[in-house]
């Protein structure tokens, strides 16, 4: 016997954009969070059968997701959107008529939104927090428009672009590719079939990378940067320094077998956390000289350093040679990384300097004292480790033939290094020639 058709009341558009008062918070596209986990969301509403199936491979996984429906398809049929939220799942909104933000006016894009939040007030008894279009793209109108309404808009860090058609191991290998804490990834539940298919794999890959799927909402609830500002160092540009008395650390004077196992630059949440592990396990604690553009990117992994019982200080935002730098220039920089590193960490970093690939001169050494930096902290050891030209073996030997009392070790988080795969070696060679690590603030007082 066939189902009767369903009587759809007509959605009007008897709704006025209001004037733009509210300003727009900006569109999410990553989630600040040190824990590994990932929102897994979709856009849009398939036929009953596909989405049967979705449903099933994430009920069969445990797996809670976010889905953006249009509120055209809520409406048309109400029960299997009422499912979803059975399930366990969330529901957010994906416009009215699941439209692309391009071209797409301010009073347009609120009656989108406003209609669509109509709906599944109606129907669902819902008041969607998030607004997404079609795309997953974004625009300033929409964003007006989301603000007005109190929604913020949500993009996407992981799209594989499913549209495309390609297979559920190019849709999983991609995700895996570019994983990482707070991503937000998004799929389509209409088009690709592949899609459902893929589930298995991306939950696979995810669960073997350590990372839980869920909710864009849960996701959310762990962001750990707040708008309020937080305290600085205070570093300021101040061109009057040939008077400037940097304080410079190279080596620690020190009779004790005692180093610092120090770590510059910037790298993947997976290299980050492999570092981190190693150190975990030969319970070790170092200083991280870091890299403003990278951290800029994925600031939940400066913070995670801290999390980790680690400390962090400045190597710079852009990574350049200082000495090739005009004075106002390096400290400029050095300002804005001080800025960076304290949002991000949302505490002051250590007041530390190391300049890139350890290069100073005296002019650059005293434009740095006068921005403020309480010390400019060099190495007597330098591993060598992002050299890929040199051999592992090579790389262990320059370190532990060079180590004494006192020692000052460099080595770096680079993706493309010898860095994870040495480091165990190093660091049992040193603890069993009776070598104890310590964090560069713990050893500074021993200088004094």
């Amino acid at each position: 016997m066939e189902k009767e058709p369903k009587l759809i009341k007509p959605i009007t558009s008897k709704v006025e954009a209001p004037k733009s008062e509210r300003v727009p918070k900006g569109v999410i596209n990553h989630v600040a969070t040190t824990q590994k986990i990932m929102a897994l969301t979709f856009n849009g509403l398939a036929d009953e059968q596909t989405m049967d199936k979705l449903l099933n491979e994430l009920n069969r996984f445990d797996i809670k997701a976010t889905f953006f429906l249009p509120g055209i398809r809520v409406a048309e049929d109400p029960d299997l959107a009422k499912e979803i939220i059975k399930q366990g799942h969330t529901i957010q909104n994906n416009t009215l008529n699941h439209v692309l933000p391009d071209k797409l006016k301010y009073e347009e894009a609120y009656i989108e939104l406003a209609l669509a939040n109509r709906v599944f007030k109606e129907h669902l008894n819902i008041e969607p927090k998030y607004a997404r279009t079609r795309s997953g793209d974004s625009s300033d109108s929409f964003q007006e428009a989301a603000a007005q309404l109190n929604m913020e808009v949500v993009t996407y860090t992981i799209n594989p672009k499913d549209t495309q058609m390609q297979s559920a191991e190019e849709i999983a290998d991609y995700i895996r590719r570019f994983a990482n804490r707070g991503a937000i990834i998004e799929l389509n539940t209409y088009i690709n079939p592949e899609v459902i298919r893929a589930i298995p794999l991306i939950y696979q890959y995810a669960s073997a990378d350590g990372y839980t799927l869920t909710t864009l909402e849960e996701v959310h609830q762990t962001n750990y940067l707040v708008d309020e500002l937080v305290d600085t160092n205070n570093l300021a540009v101040n061109t009057d320094y040939k008077n400037s008395r940097p304080a410079i650390i190279e080596k620690f004077s020190t009779l004790e077998k005692e180093i610092a196992l120090t770590f510059d630059d910037w790298a993947s949440d997976e290299t980050i956390t492999a570092v981190l592990d190693i150190l975990d396990n030969y319970n070790v604690k170092s200083t991280f000289f870091l890299i403003g553009k990278g951290v800029e990117t994925n600031p939940q992994l400066a913070r995670l350093i801290i999390e980790r019982g680690h400390e962090v200080a400045s190597h710079s935002y852009n990574h350049k040679v200082i000495t090739t730098m005009n004075p106002r220039a390096l400290q400029e920089d050095l300002v804005k990384n001080d800025q960076i590193l304290t949002h991000a960490l949302q505490i002051k970093p250590l007041n530390y300097f190391r300049p890139a690939q350890g290069v100073l001169d005296e002019v650059t050494a005293k434009a740095i004292g006068a921005t403020g930096v309480d010390y400019i902290v060099l190495y007597d050891v330098a591993s060598l480790d992002w050299d890929l030209s040199l051999s592992e073996d090579e790389v262990y030997n320059r370190v532990v033939s060079q180590v004494g009392p006192g020692s000052i070790v460099d080595m770096h988080i680079l993706d493309e290094s010898h860095t994870v795969s040495v480091l165990p070696r190093i660091i049992e060679h040193l603890q069993q020639n009776g070598y104890k690590f310590k964090k560069i603030s713990e050893m500074i007082p021993k200088n004094k």
